[in-house]
């Protein structure tokens, strides 16, 4: 009986270490930290933080937050004893019906034995693999329709509007901005649109846009990330 009580202990711990490695740990708490700030249960992302983004979840206290994450993907860039680094690709439903997406980097330390995030910073898209595919006439066709409405609002002087066809950091500075440039039009009629593909990833594609403003001619790099309402604009460079 005690060999039995025995083996079914070793058992147990075993599966314990199977079931939750050290990297399924700060991942968990990584989207456990994530989904929590964007639903805007603040003491719910200062649980399982500390430091800085333990302060900045409390910074968000009466915002009135109401997003719903759709989906995250996390990797484990670096792992130690008793620090960590996970980037995280977070996609999400504003309370407004729109789509959003953002890329970030968590950092974690180890206290009493437990993973907390102590730094939350945002990044650039990741562009990540070595063979990227080329881009399907469909995604083409509707990514030039995109920038194409997006320019479109831009000339007609519907800046708040113009946000519909952005996402990420495209979205986030449009929106900064708009007290600034918000109160007209900013670019003139554009015309002559070509949208050529330079490759696409996961959820991700790059095409180089040329187009005639005015008497200028115009080339910029964009980057599409497809959401659950179809691709967006994340970087216009």
């Amino acid at each position: 009986m005690t060999v039995c009580m025995g083996l079914l202990a070793l058992i147990a711990l075993i599966a314990w270490f199977i079931i939750f490695t050290p990297e399924q740990e700060v991942t968990h708490v990584a989207e456990t930290y994530l989904h929590a700030l964007a639903s805007g249960d603040i003491e719910g992302a200062k649980a399982v933080s500390t430091g800085r983004a333990a302060e900045a979840a409390g910074k968000l206290e009466g915002k009135n937050l109401a997003a719903w994450i759709d989906e995250i993907s996390t990797s484990v860039q670096a792992l130690g004893h008793g620090w960590a680094r996970v980037k995280a690709t977070v996609e999400l439903t504003l309370a407004d019906g729109t789509v959003d997406v953002g890329w970030y980097e968590l950092e974690f330390v180890r206290e009493g034995g437990i993973w907390k995030v102590y730094s939350l910073k945002e990044t650039a898209p990741r562009i990540e693999g070595y063979h990227m595919d080329r881009p399907g006439k469909g995604d083409m066709r509707e990514a030039e329709a995109v920038l194409k409405g997006y320019l479109e609002d831009l000339a007609a002087g519907r800046y708040r509007e113009a946000a519909r066809w952005l996402a990420g950091p495209a979205l986030r500075k449009h929106l900064a901005s708009a007290e600034v440039l918000g109160k007209g039009r900013i670019i003139e009629q554009i015309r002559d649109l070509v949208l050529m593909p330079l490759g696409s990833g996961d959820k991700v594609m790059l095409a180089e846009a040329g187009y005639r403003m005015g008497e200028k001619d115009v080339q910029v790099i964009v980057t599409f990330y497809r959401t659950a309402l179809g691709w967006r604009i994340v970087v216009i460079s």
